[in-house]
């Protein structure tokens, strides 16, 4: 009993405390506001010289005609629609829509270049090419040790550098030879897997559409242009 006596007694001194303790905060603030300069919009204060501080402000204007705390909590919010707003960073959302695949190895040979990155397609045939095609792009590539079957085209001479801008861009998204003249004919046959290089498709070089951009396909064309003196 008696601790129980106790334990009210200490939470009344607790309370009591307490509410003391912001009486005397509250005192404390209205007499440096009078004392010192408050400015009501920022809270800044200044007793002297040398002492000066930051009190909760108190603007006249605004959303909030009484803007007390400064954490990101408290701060007002703005509702959907509502300004300011920030547009998004440029090509943050793609406005070209998803890649159109011609029909027909005629499409394609047909097909213009608009334009290509040399430097950027050096950069792309080293990181992805010359594993098989090599270095010098003569298909001697590193790929070779491994076995005899292993075939990579020498992208430098002809028949390769016979082919048109639009047949070497076809060539680098659908496999090689095999998967550009094979499967691109049975783009429109529901019944064929158009996912994939597989089957009577079956391609030893990867399809670089799944791997690489339009841009980036069209840089790799223009190097292999550059690499052989077109």
């Amino acid at each position: 009993m008696h601790l129980l006596t106790d334990k009210i007694r200490l939470n009344r001194v607790r309370a009591t405390g307490a509410a003391r303790l912001a009486v005397a905060a509250l005192g404390l603030f209205a007499l440096m506001a009078a004392l010192g300069c408050y400015n009501n919009n920022t809270g800044e204060t200044v007793i002297t010289q040398d002492i000066h501080f930051k009190l909760p402000a108190f603007p006249e204007t605004g959303s909030n005609k009484v803007q007390v705390f400064t954490e990101m909590h408290y701060q007002p919010s703005y509702r959907s629609q509502e300004g300011p707003r920030l547009d998004p960073p440029e090509s943050a959302v793609p406005i070209t829509g998803r890649e159109v695949l011609l029909k027909s190895v005629e499409e394609y040979q047909a097909l213009e270049s608009p334009g290509g990155n040399a430097k950027n397609g050096a950069a792309l045939v080293a990181l992805n090419c010359v594993v098989c095609h090599g270095e010098d792009l003569g298909g001697q590539g590193k790929v070779m040790t491994y076995g005899p079957n292993m075939a990579p085209a020498n992208l430098t001479v002809a028949p390769t550098a016979d082919r048109s801008d639009g047949e070497l861009y076809g060539i680098i998204s659908f496999g090689g030879n095999t998967g550009f003249t094979v499967r691109v004919p049975k783009l429109d046959d529901p019944t064929y897997d158009n996912d994939r290089c597989v089957g009577q498709a079956a391609c030893p070089m990867p399809e670089f559409r799944m791997l690489l951009t339009e841009q980036e396909r069209w840089d790799v064309v223009a190097y292999l242009r550059q690499e052989q003196g077109r």
